[in-house]
């Protein structure tokens, strides 16, 4: 029990400071979560690139905390604690130890892409979810002849899905596992996998009949972004990803998790357990898969982010073994991952801690850059607004941006949350604002056009109006210049070009 009690106390312990965080840390809103939550403001069966799970989960939570940094992530927190525990009783259950059900939830928390990943409200932090969920209840449903633990895996499989596609090749490496004995392929000829199967197809439904109805945009942007159709292999892209990986979780951590998983698949199919054999097989192929997909083109780092769920339980079974032949060496590597662990995950909430070692550029750049400015951004746009008004607000200008991450900022943090549109001047992917009404029934009014960094105004929005004046805006954070953005005063709108965007 004292496991399980410290698991409790750590969980609330981060929720607890997560949750100041938000309300008191310095940074704002990333432009993915303000997509999301544009979403949430329109909510439908699904989304250009995504489900619909992260918009109506922000959706009801700012319906009781207000569209603000709370209101928007406390969802990610919620799900990051959830996930976390559901880890616990995997490895419990899985190894009939709650120490290694207490290191399983430890692991995650310990890992910067884990770590800052439960206070961004995006699509992974649900996944992860969704997906130690669906397979805690398929592997208890099977080797405990519980069939309403199976309909309740494909349930969560189907709500995975509503939340990010990945979650589908959960099937695929849960269809791997059951293959590998005579006695788990019996469940072929049972009713409760195709249940489970129909479940979870049930839940996707909202998907497909959205995408049927919107000429199956899903399908063509995750096309493109698969690099379908495109040659060669980029030996220098999966390596750079598989680096990703390991400065992501820390060294020490992802070497625990290699060997985690790669003693289960031995020691899977030596003893022929099937407890080994289940993370295994619910962990490694989905990293093959993406260390695969990298050889063809560029995969972001968080893409292959599942792939680790299940794999912490198997590290910290594996590990535990190994202490009882080399004590001392893994109480020392055990001791210095989770203090470098925990020093890195401390030092990417407060990135300013590094700039007095040389790091001066931190929050100007990568990652950083992504939640600074916005917030200034939105009170200088809102200024240039109410200049442009007339008395009491009449003839108040609409705005609009040439991306989609800047029009969704400003939605959040521009005085009134307005409506903002996304013109297409060219050069970009199709995204969700060109599927929602631009302003074409605002013709004659003012508006302010808004560009990262100091920008020409593009030939499609002069067209577009009488005349544009240009003001630049910096945004400072601590008294230091994070941010430059262009926002063009325009006047007389006449309307924009349609056409047909071909990229998607």
């Amino acid at each position: 029990m004292k496991y399980r009690s410290a698991t409790i106390a750590l969980l609330i312990g981060l929720a607890v400071f997560r949750i100041g965080y938000i309300l008191w840390g310095p940074f704002d809103v990333s432009p993915d979560e303000a997509h999301y939550w544009e979403w949430s403001r329109r909510l439908d069966l699904s989304y250009y690139s995504k489900g619909p799970g992260v918009a109506f989960v922000i959706a009801f939570f700012t319906s009781i905390f207000g569209n603000n940094e709370l209101g928007i992530r406390i969802g990610a927190v919620l799900f990051s604690m959830a996930a976390s525990f559901m880890l616990f009783l995997f490895g419990k259950t899985l190894f009939k130890s709650e120490k290694v059900g207490f290191y399983s939830a430890l692991l995650p928390n310990i890992t910067p892409i884990f770590s800052i990943g439960s206070i961004l409200m995006t699509t992974d932090v649900m996944l992860v979810f969704f997906w130690v969920a669906a397979s805690l209840c398929i592997y208890v449903g099977a080797t405990e002849n519980r069939s309403i633990l199976w309909y309740a895996g494909g349930a969560l499989i189907g709500l995975g899905f509503l939340s990010k596609y990945t979650m589908v090749l959960l099937i695929p490496c849960l269809l791997l596992f059951f293959l590998t004995s005579r006695e788990r392929r019996r469940w072929f000829k049972k009713p409760e996998p195709y249940l489970a199967g129909l479940i979870s197809l049930a839940f996707a439904t909202p998907v497909i009949l959205w995408n049927i109805l919107n000429g199956q945009v899903t399908i063509r942007h995750t096309m493109g972004q698969a690099h379908l159709g495109e040659g060669g292999l980029s030996i220098v892209d999966a390596l750079e990803f598989i680096g990703a990986q390991a400065a992501l979780l820390m060294p020490l951590v992802f070497a625990a998790v290699v060997y985690g998983v790669g003693t289960a698949f031995v020691r899977g199919f030596r003893e022929k357990r099937g407890e080994l054999l289940f993370v295994f097989f619910t962990s490694a192929p989905l990293f093959v898969f993406f260390v695969i997909k990298s050889l063809h083109g560029k995969v972001q780092a968080n893409w292959a982010v599942a792939a680790f769920v299940t794999a912490f339980p198997a590290a910290a079974w594996a590990v535990e073994r190994l202490y009882e032949r080399k004590r001392a060496a893994v109480a020392f590597l055990t001791a210095a991952a989770i203090v470098m662990g925990v020093a890195a995950s401390f030092l990417t909430y407060f990135p300013w801690l590094l700039e007095p070692l040389g790091a001066k550029k931190i929050l100007t750049g990568p990652p950083y850059n992504r939640v600074t400015g916005w917030a200034g951004l939105g009170e200088s746009v809102s200024r240039i607004r109410k200049e442009m008004s007339g008395p009491s607000g009449v003839g108040e200008p609409f705005i609009i941006s040439n991306t989609y991450q800047v029009a969704s900022e400003l939605a959040l943090y521009a005085e009134g949350n307005p409506v903002v549109f996304n013109v297409n001047t060219g050069g970009r992917r199709m995204n969700q604002y060109d599927l929602w009404p631009g302003p074409e029934g605002l013709v004659g009014q003012s508006a302010i056009y808004v560009k990262e960094k100091d920008a020409a105004l593009d030939p499609e929005v002069k067209a577009a109006f009488t005349s544009c004046d240009k003001e630049l805006i910096t945004v400072s954070w601590d008294a230091r210049p994070v941010k430059r953005f262009t926002a063009f005063r325009c006047y007389g709108f006449k309307g924009f070009e349609t056409g047909r965007i071909e990229s998607y």
